[in-house]
């Protein structure tokens, strides 16, 4: 098996793994908790889970011939992973109690843990423009905008840190502030991947 077969037959793996934990998951969530079917989209971890899928199943089937937008929903995705995993356990962990905990470490940590490996082992080719990296943006976006519609119909939120009670300034801020971190983790990975191709290339024009 050559190696660009073997990284597909890998990303695949871990696509089907987060699948898995994501199933698992909200089948425990409707199961044993509080949740309903109508209150899982509101979640963001099911949200980065399915990114995180999308690229790496997208990743997979396009292989070494990888276009630019797959490459982008990789930088993407291991950022939403990577920033789920941090809120999760800096803010929510102490008031979760999952029901399978390898389902939950995998959807909180696991998956982003995956996608960054896959980018520090695999990385690249072609660079990624910085007027591309606000679109790390446009999920979480459609999200709060899903978010905040919702919330003027039946008052829900999913989160403690979203409750309109703790006053709109301390939302916005803690909002802003994993927005400005998300940018932050992206901008670290785009300029890893820049450095990764530069060394690269560098090696190559040594050798040739």
């Amino acid at each position: 098996m050559s190696s660009a077969a073997a990284t597909a037959v890998l990303r695949l793996i871990g696509a089907a793994a987060i699948v898995a934990a994501l199933g698992v998951q909200a089948w425990a969530d409707l199961t044993y908790g509080t949740f309903t079917w109508a209150e899982l989209p509101g979640y963001f971890t099911p949200l980065a889970a399915v990114c995180a899928v999308a690229a790496l199943t997208a990743s997979a089937l396009s292989g070494e011939s990888e276009p630019r937008w797959v490459a982008l929903l990789r930088v993407n995705a291991a950022t939403y992973g990577i920033i789920t995993g941090v809120v999760y356990w800096s803010l929510l962990s102490g008031v979760a109690t999952p029901v399978f905990p390898w389902a939950n470490l995998i959807l909180h940590g696991g998956s982003g843990a995956i996608l960054l490996l896959d980018l520090v082992l695999v990385g690249h080719a072609s660079k990624l423009p910085v007027r591309t990296w606000w679109s790390v943006l446009a999920v979480p976006a459609l999200w709060l905008g899903y978010l905040i519609a919702r919330s003027q119909i039946d008052g829900w939120v999913p989160y403690p840190f979203l409750d309109p009670e703790r006053g709109l300034v301390t939302v916005a801020t803690t909002v802003a502030g994993i927005a400005g971190v998300g940018m932050i983790v992206a901008a670290a990975l785009h300029g890893f991947l820049a450095a990764q191709r530069s060394l690269r290339a560098s090696v190559t024009n040594r050798e040739g």
